[in-house]
């Protein structure tokens, strides 16, 4: 299981990876990665800290998309996009040779850039562990639309069918099912149809001839289609032939991307999922118990920052104690504001979260002021306490002066002081 961390430097925000043991930056997967400019891969660098490797990947004004989600549905046009980029950061993988396996699906490290939706991944090289594409679906299937009866119906599907196929039906036949659902839409509502842009057809992922044949593969491997299965051993082998070219890090690689043709290939593979039509005749009249039931079996990442544990001892209720008087409070008493330095109440927390930031569509609070990021900050309640959880900003967070790391969450007591950039609110 992948165990990420996150780290603020001076300009930039980073996630970081441990490695297991030193790695040989003259490999070919690491000198790739260092070389950068893949569009749609998180920059990447490696980093020794006392005798330990760190992979970092610079995620400065992008956030996951775990919790940008967090409070909204997953609608038609955001889930026809993912899937466009899925498709394209697979290709993109194949056509450096990198192994797509390698890609990190689990949505709290999968991140968006606010400013113009693009999606960005991480590439761990050489991975012997899982990629966290269960929890994705499982992600997807939870924070689905539930009012886009035809949506819920494909995300199940994709789901179910990516539960017993794996991998095999990501490489072939996901994109088409997603297709399926657009164009399936586009005859009935065409006004509803994603922009462009957000999704694209299928086409082969096949490597130019001449490329192939190059590289010393397989004579007739041009002729082969994804579901031939091109052995991925044999581009590897021949990849790392090339990284022993690297004399240091330093050196650039003479490697002649491979080519994709325009041609298309689609399944006629029309078979559905048995049992899942019995979750939408259920879903009809409106049962929302579906996400619960709906298990795949997977946990969250570990992540390095948690919320703090208090730890405490009750001296009331030592020998010859009284012990506590329950009071009980109202409703009003039990409520939760954020102040601002003039005492004005700006904010009621009546909801399990507030997020803090200059971005209306998705800001609870929204304060515009400089040095303010658009989710700056998320206050949330767990456990009948509350936490302040800075959300990967530019100026960072700090409660009672103390400035948090990105994601980082600490509990929240009355009286508490915190500071987004220059702005100051009172937890009361």
């Amino acid at each position: 299981m992948i165990v990420s961390e996150y780290v603020r430097g001076i300009r930039n925000n980073y996630v970081r990876i441990r490695e297991l043991a030193l790695p040989d930056e003259r490999k070919y997967q690491y000198c790739i990665m260092k070389r950068g400019g893949i569009s749609g891969f998180l920059p990447f660098e490696i980093r020794y800290i006392d005798s330990d490797a760190y992979m970092y990947y610079d995620i400065t004004s992008r956030q996951n998309i775990s919790t940008l989600y967090s409070k909204k549905p997953l609608d038609r046009k955001w889930i026809a996009a993912f899937f466009s980029s899925m498709k394209n950061i697979r290709n993109e993988a194949v056509r450096f040779l990198l192994d797509p396996a390698n890609l990190i699906w689990n949505p709290s490290n999968v991140y968006q850039d606010l400013r113009n939706g693009k999606f960005g991944y991480l590439y761990v090289p050489y991975l012997d562990e899982d990629n966290g594409m269960s929890e994705m679906m499982d992600f997807l299937v939870s924070h689905v639309d539930y009012t886009d009866e035809e949506l819920v119906r494909c995300i199940y599907s994709v789901a179910e069918q990516y539960k017993s196929g794996g991998d095999a039906y990501i490489r072939e036949k996901i994109y088409l099912d997603i297709e399926a659902m657009s164009e399936a839409k586009d005859q009935t509502d065409p006004a509803a149809m994603p922009e462009s842009g957000a999704v694209v057809r299928t086409q082969d992922v096949i490597p130019d001839a001449g490329d192939v044949r190059s590289r010393g593969l397989p004579a007739d491997a041009d002729q082969r289609k994804p579901s031939d299965g091109i052995n991925m051993d044999d581009i590897y082998e021949q990849a790392e032939k090339i990284g022993q070219e690297f004399d240091g890090a330093s050196r650039r690689p003479r490697l002649k991307p491979i080519r994709f043709p325009s041609g298309k290939n689609r399944s006629s593979d029309g078979t559905k999922t048995g049992g899942i039509l019995s979750f939408f005749e259920r879903l009809r009249y409106g049962d929302r118990q579906l996400r619960e039931e709906y298990d795949f079996g997977m946990e969250s990442a570990e992540m390095a920052t948690v919320a703090e544990e208090t730890r405490y001892s009750d001296a009331e209720r030592s020998e010859g104690s009284e012990g506590t008087v329950y009071v009980d409070l109202t409703s009003e008493e039990k409520l939760r504001k954020l102040e601002n330095e003039s005492g004005k109440v700006i904010y009621e927390l009546k909801d399990d979260s507030c997020i803090i930031g200059t971005k209306q569509e998705d800001a609870d609070l929204v304060i515009d002021e400089k040095g303010i990021s658009r989710m700056h900050a998320r206050i949330f309640s767990k456990d009948e306490d509350y936490f302040l959880e800075d959300l990967n900003s530019t100026n960072g967070t700090f409660k009672n002066g103390l400035k948090l790391k990105p994601y980082e969450q600490k509990k929240l007591s009355k009286g508490d002081e915190i500071r987004l950039a220059a702005s100051k609110i009172y937890f009361m």
